[in-house]
């Protein structure tokens, strides 16, 4: 929370904080000096005389007369767009329900589509706006403070474009001051108060992915064209932060991104599993968190991005620098994905003599072992976009036999070509087309979808596809839902990442619950092909018959999970295992991971879900730092040359 945000060095004194920049005055320093004075040792103590100064900014960085709060007040109820600098970086903020302000900070973000979150005064307006459990209510209100996506209501009150076409809405509550005083600051007119703002946009101030802009001057230049005024502090920022997400679910919230208010976070490496050395891992190029393990310990650090960019690949060596030197240790062993071309890997080779690495999936299964405080063996359902696998070809639809130590594939989803590489995570209609040869070898029906698509481009990818030219084999879970999003007509075109499952799921919601389906869990010969192809055949009839969207998409979730499932409880009864491991960025999906739960927990068996760091690959880090300490001390130093080669 706010002490990450501040801290300079450890132990937690004023002198080792941004705040020493700032003397205390004499009646301050009395209360800090004094043992008996219940702000005795309050580190952070400040007053109007002699603490940080809020200002208000025009985008040229012209300092703007009048209280600051009341300014930005009167800026958001007229429909402006405001820069906020919080505990650990801005935010952009608009009044959610002014469509037209909304609409205008897509606008200038260049952000189309992706859910905003939304800011509200209190538990009350958040029941009004999103359907919350007790858990979830406690988690939303508690000290962590993040945000909480969870189903909207039927009396759900903010404009449309905060979260276009989709059924979830993300919420937050005040975890500042500044916050807080927003909704309640004098209106315009003197002498009186004018209507409370009842909720505003909360946006990270930063590009898509990339770390949160927390720097005055930085953010005058980076979002001058975007806020039309900035309300700024001078008190340093030395770790910056986005806001955690959680997301709703059956048996306990998923987390999306762990950041403020629960990072660094950490947690207990399975009993017997010892790192000897300080261990550091930097996690995956989408979504990247470090963590360190230490003894029987894995610090974890916050959410920093996506390392696309050089700005995010510094963050993230400043940040495992920071992280160590927080902790007093330096590492002298690295781990990072699999996959030779990675960010990742490259940042590792900079920071410890020592590189091992652990194969995407592998990872993903680890990290949620070690939540669980076991060591394996249990199966793992890891589904997500791709991942480098042991083959050499992108994974992302697997059951996996997985240890700390070792990982052995079993089974995987139907594999078709990635038709352009790539291309095709940004473009679901090539997915579409790919699959639709699959499930239709003799002749492709006509379908509405096929208007939307230039005859030479569709004919381009399929030849690409059928000569495999830049088109690897995949079992991705994540490119099959990009392909029924298109072929149901919601995205052919992605404008962040998710945004085709996202809506998948969005719209399956829509319909109700299908009778459920005992799953065939007959295990084949391994490694088993976990056949999809009539899946697709079954969407596409259902959209040649008229059958509602909704439907179908309901029913490939179903159809899905039973089939995934199916193969976990057979493969586990055959090799004598008792629990289920459900990992991936596919499992922040509510009702493909509800479902998943659902089916093996009625076998008997236990599913394994995430609770502290996500599914996705927020959470890498984690079981990076896992398997490599696992290894380490199975492995005796001759044996550590060949320490990345341990996925069969």
């Amino acid at each position: 929370g706010p002490r990450a945000a501040v801290i300079e060095a450890l132990p937690y004194d004023r002198e080792r904080t941004s705040l020493r920049h700032f003397p205390l005055c004499n009646s301050c320093r009395s209360e800090y000096d004094d043992s008996t004075d219940r702000r005795h040792h309050a580190q952070s103590i400040a007053c109007p005389a002699c603490g940080p100064t809020l200002r208000a900014l025009s985008p040229c960085g012209d300092l703007l007369p009048g209280d600051p709060i009341e300014r930005a007040a009167r800026a958001l109820r007229s429909g402006g767009i405001v820069a906020m600098k919080g505990t650990g970086g801005f935010h952009l903020v608009v009044d959610a329900t002014n469509a037209d302000a909304v609409v205008r900070l897509r606008k200038r973000k260049g952000r189309p589509v992706k859910p905003f979150a939304v800011l509200l005064p209190d538990l009350a307006a958040a029941r009004a706006l999103v359907e919350l459990s007790p858990a979830d209510e406690r988690r939303l209100a508690g000290p962590e403070r993040p945000v909480i996506v969870a189903p909207r209501s039927a009396l759900a009150g903010v404009a449309d474009a905060v979260a276009p076409g989709i059924q979830d809405l993300g919420v937050i509550l005040p975890y500042a001051p500044l916050q807080w005083l927003l909704f309640f600051a004098p209106g315009a007119t003197p002498g009186r108060d004018a209507a409370r703002l009842p909720s505003l946009v909360f946006s990270s101030a930063n590009r898509s992915g990339e770390p949160t802009v927390h720097d005055g001057g930085a953010a005058l230049r980076e979002l001058a064209n975007v806020a039309d005024l900035f309300l700024d502090h001078d008190r340093a920022v030395v770790r910056p932060n986005d806001d955690s997400v959680h997301r709703s679910s059956a048996g306990g919230s998923i987390p999306i991104r762990i950041s403020r208010g629960a990072a660094p976070q950490v947690l207990r490496l399975p009993p017997g599993v010892i790192a000897n050395e300080a261990i550091v891992a930097v996690g995956g190029d989408l979504k990247a968190a470090p963590a360190v393990a230490i003894g029987n310990e894995i610090v974890v650090g916050e959410h920093v991005g996506d390392l696309a960019s050089a700005a995010a690949a510094d963050a993230m060596q400043e940040r495992i620098a920071d992280l160590c030197r927080l902790l007093g240790v330096t590492p002298t062993v690295v781990v990072h994905d699999l996959h030779p071309d990675s960010v990742g890997a490259r940042i590792a080779a900079r920071i410890a003599p020592q590189r091992v690495a652990v194969q995407h999936h592998h990872a993903h299964a680890a990290a949620c072992l070690v939540e669980h405080g076991r060591s394996g063996p249990v199966l793992a359902l890891a589904l997500d976009g791709m991942g480098f696998g042991a083959d050499g070809t992108p994974w992302g639809g697997e059951l996996l036999r997985v240890s700390l130590a070792r990982c052995r594939r079993i089974a995987h989803l139907e594999t078709v070509r990635l038709a352009g590489g790539d291309a095709a995570a940004r473009e679901p209609w090539r997915m579409a087309a790919v699959w639709l040869a699959r499930a239709f070898p003799d002749a492709i029906p006509a379908l509405r979808w096929h208007g939307r698509r230039d005859p030479w481009s569709l004919r381009a990818v399929l030849s690409i596809a059928a000569r495999g030219t830049a088109s690897p084999l995949t079992s991705s879970c994540g490119r099959l839902f990009d392909a029924v999003a298109s072929l149901l007509d919601l995205v052919d075109v992605a404008t962040h990442e998710g945004e085709a499952a996202l809506a998948l799921e969005s719209l399956a919601t829509l319909a109700p619950p299908l009778a459920a389906q005992p799953p065939d869990c007959e295990p084949q010969s391994a490694p088993q092909v976990i056949e999809i192809a009539a899946l697709v055949r079954d969407v596409v009839t259902g959209v040649l018959a008229g059958t509602p969207r909704a439907s179908l998409a309901r029913a490939f979730h179903e159809g899905l999970a039973t089939r995934l499932s199916g193969a976990a409880i057979g493969h586990a009864r055959r090799e004598g295992i008792d629990a289920v491991v459900l990992t991936g960025g596919c499992l922040q999906n509510r009702l493909l991971s509800e479902s998943l739960a659902r089916q093996i927990a009625a076998a008997g068996l236990t599913p394994l879900r995430h609770h502290r760091v996500p599914p996705g690959d927020g959470g890498l880090a984690v079981g990076q730092v896992a398997v490599a300490a696992a290894r380490l001390a199975a492995a005796g130093e001759s044996e550590r040359v060949s320490l990345s080669t341990r996925d069969d």
